[in-house]
């Protein structure tokens, strides 16, 4: 007798854990409808990627993007996200306003995509219950998950940094267009860049001429600071023809103290700013540690009002795509301009 319940017990205990499972998937709010890729032979194609190389057949219509870069690209391929994973977790089911949840390239967001957290640990019970056609991540941030992932729908975990170090979307976006059948859109997007290099040039060139040296600085002013050449926006501003100030021998990102700037000389010093607390928009805090700090505020650029401040999570790597690319060259005339204004 005794034994019996001890085995019923046991049983009711499984049940409790199988049950709890499913709750927690359902909790996830709502499911894909299944799409049809209708594929044949012939729409079946081998893509690359950080794990090796998936088959990839038809035109996936549901796509789960794990990283703030992976939404840039694949909106700039015109694909919009069922499922996507931002850079802290927002504690949200859903992005039913993702022009204003999701910072800079929500504005191109048509659907109302599943929240699956922080894009360090996306939820795999949101995804299993997704059901996608396809995930899209980044290898530094969800390679140990891949394997699970993999059991969920084809994933393919990418890389953008170059062999130089820097990181730039023109190293993946053929790959992630070939996983979505976008690769004619991939090769605009490709041909088009130079031009708009050569736009921000022209607009600039006055800068380019009275201050060439310019020193980017990412920092909350309070625990971190740090010189960013190799940001996206220190690989733009060299593509431009600006000369972005590095230390010898010091790798970029290295921490660096607040009494070693002064020692950089730089015409121009662009802030980008970070706050742990804020997803987004942290530069008038920053700027206001700036300038309280009696040795930055009396830089010679500090001196001639040209330290600017903008957003890490735009301006330094958190996105990271051709959409941000193209924001900040569409940004940096009405940014700098103002060093030659009136001189």
């Amino acid at each position: 007798m005794m034994l019996s319940i001890l085995t019923r017990n046991r049983w009711c205990c499984w049940l409790g854990l199988l049950i709890g499972m499913a709750v927690l998937v359902v909790g996830c709010h709502r499911s894909s409808p299944s799409s049809d890729l209708s594929a044949t032979s012939q729409d079946c194609r081998l893509v690359q990627h950080e794990k090796g190389t998936t088959e990839i057949c038809g035109q996936p219509q549901s796509v789960a993007a794990l990283s703030p870069h992976i939404l840039d690209s694949i909106l700039a391929l015109g694909v919009q996200p069922a499922a996507y994973a931002e850079s802290k977790n927002l504690n949200l089911k859903i992005f039913d306003q993702p022009k204003e949840q999701i910072p800079y390239i929500g504005k191109w967001v048509t659907t109302q995509p599943i929240a699956l957290g922080d894009r360090k640990s996306p939820s795999l019970e949101c995804l299993a219950q997704l059901k996608p056609d396809l995930i899209l991540g980044e290898d530094w941030l969800t390679g140990d998950s891949y394997a699970l992932l993999s059991q969920i729908a084809p994933t393919l975990l990418f890389t953008d940094t170059q062999a130089d170090g820097t990181q730039a979307w023109q190293k993946d976006i053929p790959e992630i267009a070939k996983a979505l059948d976008k690769e004619d859109k991939a090769e605009q997007l490709l041909a088009s860049f130079p031009q708009q290099i050569e736009t921000a040039r022209s607009a600039l060139q006055s800068v380019i001429a009275a201050y060439p040296r310019i020193l980017l600085i990412s920092s909350d002013l309070t625990s971190y600071t740090s010189i960013a050449p190799d940001s996206t926006t220190g690989r733009l501003l060299q593509e431009i023809g600006f000369d972005v100030v590095r230390i010898e021998g010091v790798e970029s990102e290295a921490e660096i103290s607040f009494e070693a700037l002064p020692q950089l000389k730089a015409d121009i010093i662009i802030v980008l700013s970070w706050d742990e607390a804020l997803l987004f928009d942290p530069e008038d805090e920053v700027k206001a540690k700036w300038d309280k700090n009696p040795l930055l505020s009396s830089m010679p650029a500090a001196k001639a009002d040209r330290v600017y401040f903008v957003d890490y999570q735009l301006w330094g790597s958190n996105i990271r795509g051709p959409l941000t690319d193209r924001l900040i060259l569409e940004a940096l005339p009405d940014l700098l301009l103002s060093s030659v204004r009136g001189n």
